[in-house]
């Protein structure tokens, strides 16, 4: 009779197991709204590099025929010049401001052409009354 019970639970387990694999898979249970559902990221492709591209530089400015002779009487290269007003009724005088290679600050200046004369402001008084021949309608030197 042990013998019997023995091969009857043998059998149950047996049946349980090739039920256990027999058994058709149920289809996946739909979310809840409100659920979250975890999914692998797929994998991002990478960007192919891109070359960098410097940006060109400015192009100079054209630079009119006073500025041509300011800078010429500099004698330097690396002088700049910006605001330059050159007078309506006397083109060979020209105000506005420098810069070069010894003295990196923009400084005010005052060019009379006609006497081949650069005058940089020093903040004296003699600069100012240099500097008055810049306006309009002023006596020429």
């Amino acid at each position: 009779m042990v013998r019997t019970y023995c091969i009857v639970a043998i059998l149950v387990v047996a049946a349980a197991i090739a039920g256990f694999f027999a058994w058709p898979r149920s289809a996946p249970v739909a979310a809840d709204a409100g659920a979250v559902v975890v999914r692998p990221a797929d994998a991002a492709p990478t960007p192919a590099p891109v070359p960098m591209v410097e940006p060109a530089a400015p192009a100079p400015q054209p630079r009119s025929a006073v500025e041509t002779a300011i800078l010429a009487s500099m004698e330097d290269p690396r002088a700049e010049l910006r605001d330059v007003v050159v007078r309506r009724d006397a083109p060979q005088i020209a105000c506005g401001e420098k810069r070069t290679a010894r003295d990196p600050v923009f400084r005010r200046f005052v060019w009379l052409g006609h006497l081949k004369m650069l005058a940089t402001d020093d903040g004296t008084k003699d600069f100012a009354n240099i500097a008055a021949v810049c306006r309009e309608g002023q006596p020429v030197p």
